[in-house]
């Protein structure tokens, strides 16, 4: 694992943010350190974003991504994908969109990148059911209407990556989601190229998935990918480091290396006043597990 490959969440940052600190600092101490992608959390976005509304100011951000090119930015937002649908033309979420964009490299650049606005639904603990050789076919809300709305979402962002995080909801739901909605599959009803899945092991765990982590990953076609997150948990609550825990990161490295994955990982590590301590020692766990598997 290269340390190119590595970036963090701004969550991370959540105790500094919420006291004051710039995350145009931050983001430069964490480049100074050697990581090369950011993850801008909503909510976790300092004065780049609105304190009431949490809504992301487009303009500024353009200015993060010029003042950081050796940084690939990617924005994560909080949106019901998975129990309403979604309209990117309605003001909040064009402005969301907006944002992923502003944080995008210009094409044609040395540090080219596209635009990539990742989801999280955080209300949703079920993904729906399919209509489709369903006898619940008049049900207000299927697995067809999540799909049209990342189709318009994907179309409002082309070029662009729209990625989905699986959080609250178990990895069977998950998992038949992206076999209809990804093309290749054998029950593809729709081509969506970009739409790409945030990856987090722990979060298998808190969802009641945790025992059958190791196959999931193993299972996993790797064209789904576009990061992984690093974090884990430790009796029952996540970690201010990546360090030993529930998840058997040794197990994901090897799984994530037979597949190929060339992606990026990004910690994810719960808020801490010595968040850049905690980050020391997370690398530093990291790549004695590195060590371990070369040899």
């Amino acid at each position: 694992m290269c340390e190119d490959r590595l970036g963090l969440v701004s969550n991370c940052w959540k105790v500094q943010l919420d006291a004051g600190e710039s995350l145009t600092e931050l983001t430069g101490q964490a480049a100074d350190l050697g990581f090369r992608f950011v993850e801008l959390r909503q909510g976790c976005l300092g004065e780049f974003e609105d304190a009431a509304t949490r809504m992301p100011d487009p303009d500024a951000l353009k200015l993060l991504t010029r003042t950081f090119p050796q940084v690939t930015f990617n924005l994560a937002v909080e949106l019901p994908l998975l129990s309403s649908s979604i309209n990117p033309a309605s003001s909040d979420v064009d402005t969301l969109l907006q944002a992923a964009r502003a944080l995008a490299a210009e094409t044609g650049s040395e540090t080219s990148r596209p635009a990539h606005l990742r989801i999280v639904d955080l209300v949703s603990r079920e993904v729906p059911q399919s209509r489709l050789g369903n006898d619940s076919a008049d049900r207000s809300f299927s697995l067809e209407d999540v799909i049209t709305s990342l189709h318009a979402l994907e179309r409002r962002l082309a070029p662009g990556i729209v990625s989905v995080e699986h959080s609250l909801q178990a990895w069977s739901g998950i998992q038949r989601l992206f076999e209809i909605a990804r093309p290749g599959s054998g029950q593809s009803t729709s081509i969506m190229e970009s739409l790409r899945l945030c990856y987090d092991p722990c979060n298998l765990w808190l969802t009641g998935d945790g025992k059958s982590a190791d196959l999931i990953t193993e299972s996993l076609p790797v064209d789904w990918l576009s990061m992984v997150h690093l974090k884990q948990l430790c009796g029952g609550t996540v970690s201010t480091r990546f360090e030993p825990g529930n998840v058997d990161w040794r197990k994901q490295f090897v799984a994530l290396a037979r597949s190929r994955y060339a992606g990026p990982f990004l910690f994810e590590t719960a808020p801490t006043e010595d968040v850049w301590g905690c980050l020391a020692d997370s690398r530093r766990y990291l790549a004695e597990l590195v060590c371990e598997m070369r040899n």
